[in-house]
């Protein structure tokens, strides 16, 4: 059996991969860092029964070109680069990696709590670029800011991120923490949820923890902004949609909102001339959240473990496309 991974890939799980009797192909994107358009795709793939992609896209035309393929799988917690449509009607489970990120983007949530609140890359950077003192005086007189315990912090978005980055915050740092997602039901004591109107108004950190849809495009606007606390920060490492730029901009400017944490934008790269880049409030980073060694070791695990349940005649755990089963549980 052929197997073509597109995917990140480590030793230990070409190795599984060929234990189950597969040869491994690893090319494009996971490989070289050069992501195969449709065509080289399939060329790539020809013969192969099972595709691992993460970046490439697995649409109705390559599943057309590719008739011996009987598993395809996206290295994202959505598999959004998989046409599940076209690839149930070809009765092809798709396997995804739900929550193979999560604890990776909840360390690096507490990171930019942190250095937001505590001022840790403003630190770094006038050490580095201006000296000690700060126009003669102590950096210890400029470069301050809250300790987070007892302090609130509010969740928009309770999926396997939000959990992760409540598990932290509460047993870590003692914060008080608030969510709000109108998916869950229930949350787990000491964790609060609330409507979005009391987050906002009560949390000093808002954290977004959400996808970006219809309904959430934006949902971060002028009017949300000025229920903050002035002495709130505001973190993103979810998707930049969810905050309109203008507002959020506006809102740093004015001094209406004490700083922001940035790790996704509305265009990346991130312009050089965007005004975020010229505020002393705000700390970016270049879409880092989900960056972790870890990460890969993780999706590797979570679809070759799902593989062999496929291969054995039993239901993988995570399986998008759910109507393409009818074996034993």
């Amino acid at each position: 059996m052929k197997a073509l991974v597109t995917a990140e890939l480590s030793g230990h799980a070409r190795a599984r991969l060929e234990a189950l009797g597969y040869e491994v192909v690893h090319d494009g994107w996971g490989a070289t860092r050069s992501v195969l358009g449709s065509d080289a795709l399939v060329a790539a793939a020809a013969g192969a029964e099972l595709v691992v992609v993460e970046i490439e896209a697995v649409d109705e035309a390559v599943l057309d070109a590719l008739p011996e393929v009987r598993i395809v799988a996206s290295a994202r917690s959505l598999p959004t680069n998989v046409d599940l449509v076209a690839a149930s009607a070809r009765g092809i489970p798709v396997l995804h990696t739900p929550g193979r990120n999560a604890a990776s983007v909840a360390d690096f949530t507490i990171g930019l709590i942190l250095a937001e609140c505590r001022s840790l890359a403003r630190g770094q950077d006038h050490l580095r670029r201006v000296g000690w003192d700060v126009d003669g005086e102590l950096p210890y007189l400029h470069f301050r800011g809250p300790e987070l315990a007892g302090r609130t912090l509010g969740l928009v978005g309770y999926g396997a991120v939000g959990r992760e980055v409540a598990r932290r915050a509460v047993g870590g740092f003692g914060m008080r923490v608030l969510v709000s997602d109108p998916y869950v039901a229930d949350v787990e004591w000491p964790v609060e949820a609330v409507s979005l109107e009391q987050l906002l108004r009560e949390s000093h950190v808002v954290s977004l923890h959400c996808a970006l849809t219809p309904v959430t495009a934006g949902m971060i606007g002028e009017r949300e902004l000025a229920l903050m606390r002035p002495d709130a920060v505001l973190v993103n490492t979810a998707r930049a949609g969810v905050v309109d730029q203008g507002a959020l901009v506006a809102a740093l400017v004015d001094g209406r909102l004490a700083g922001a944490a940035l790790d996704v934008f509305w265009t990346e790269p991130l312009p050089r001339s965007h005004p975020l880049l010229s505020l002393d409030n705000v700390t970016v980073t270049p879409h880092l959240a989900g960056a972790a060694d870890d990460v890969v070791t993780r999706h590797c695990a979570m679809i070759i473990d799902d593989v062999e349940a496929l291969l054995s005649g039993h239901r993988p755990r995570f399986l998008a496309n759910p109507d393409v089963w009818s074996g034993p549980a």
